[in-house]
């Protein structure tokens, strides 16, 4: 029974750690809408609480994709992180990030309504090429990015701003799929970056940008190192704990913290006298039963 149950629990736990993850924006993720190649080629780190944010915030980048609300704390904490000198990269369309831009005070602003191409794009409207960069822009080499399903940026200084969509697009205010009298029609903002404190702070209207099924689309990697560049090396964090999670993913998560604790030596050792302690026990108490067994027949 004691073999039975070990050996269940030894398969489910190899399922959970071995089957990939499928939501959204996820480092494990290799299917389309996860950023497992986006993660590899910048080195990134996930993290999975803001309390892991580094003491020198000038040594770090936070991509943040809120589609979970940030807490008072949170927002404190990320204020505090890009006025120390970090960098954020705030990634949104239709989630939570107005509410840090708020608490920020600064002016920009997610739309939150679909930014449509229907002249300038790829396959249909809702993938949007971008090809009107800011000067500091084209002379990096970008020519053309693509968008999945974005929104448009308000509110942006033009200083600030680092792309624009074409004269042809137009927000889809009553999301009918097409432009409609009243509509906001032609060139609008879906990138900017702005100084905050000693840092910066990002704003991309667009977090698809990254998913594994834009891998290789137009300039969309080198667009977001320009976004990013900053002088000297820094380690690119991902905030994991405002995205979305199904229980496979809390397993997976639960399952990696365990197998780091495990990973201490001390953790071995007590764990290898645990089990020599419980084998032992239950070899003693198999003995006794056994032998009573014979006597009594």
């Amino acid at each position: 029974m004691l073999a039975v149950l070990v050996l269940t629990s030894v398969i489910s736990l190899l399922a959970i750690w071995f089957y990939p993850s499928v939501q959204d924006f996820v480092a494990s993720n290799i299917m389309w809408n996860g950023i497992r190649s986006f993660t590899d080629e910048f080195s990134a780190e996930s993290i999975g609480s803001l309390d892991n944010l580094p003491r020198r915030a000038e040594e770090a980048v936070l991509v943040s994709i809120p589609y979970l609300d940030y807490t008072n704390e949170e927002l404190a904490k990320i204020k505090g992180f890009v006025e120390g000198g970090g960098t954020l990269l705030l990634m949104d369309d239709y989630g939570y990030g107005n509410t840090l831009l708020a608490y920020l005070g600064v002016a920009v602003r997610f739309s939150g309504k679909p930014l449509l191409d229907p002249l300038f794009c790829y396959k249909n409207q809702w993938l949007p090429r971008i090809m009107d960069f800011a000067p500091r822009v084209k002379e990096k080499g970008i020519n053309v990015i693509m968008l999945n399903h974005a929104t448009a940026l308000t509110g942006a200084a033009h200083t600030d701003i680092a792309a624009w969509s074409s004269s042809a697009s137009f927000l889809d205010v009553n999301e009918n799929e097409s432009w409609d009298e009243g509509e906001p029609k032609g060139s609008f903002a879906v990138a900017a970056r702005m100084r905050f404190g000693r840092g910066s702070i990002v704003v991309l209207s667009d977090p698809s940008v990254i998913i594994n099924a834009m891998v290789g689309r137009d300039d969309n990697y080198d667009f977001v190192r320009c976004l990013i560049a900053t002088e000297g090396e820094r380690r690119l964090l991902i905030d994991r704990s405002h995205l979305t999670e199904v229980p496979l993913d809390v397993a997976k998560t639960r399952l990696a913290g365990a197998r780091e604790a495990l990973a201490n030596p001390y953790a071995l050792i007590g764990i290898t006298a645990m089990i020599f302690a419980v084998v032992s026990r239950y070899t003693l108490w198999r003995g006794e039963t056994i032998g009573r067994q014979e006597k009594s027949g």
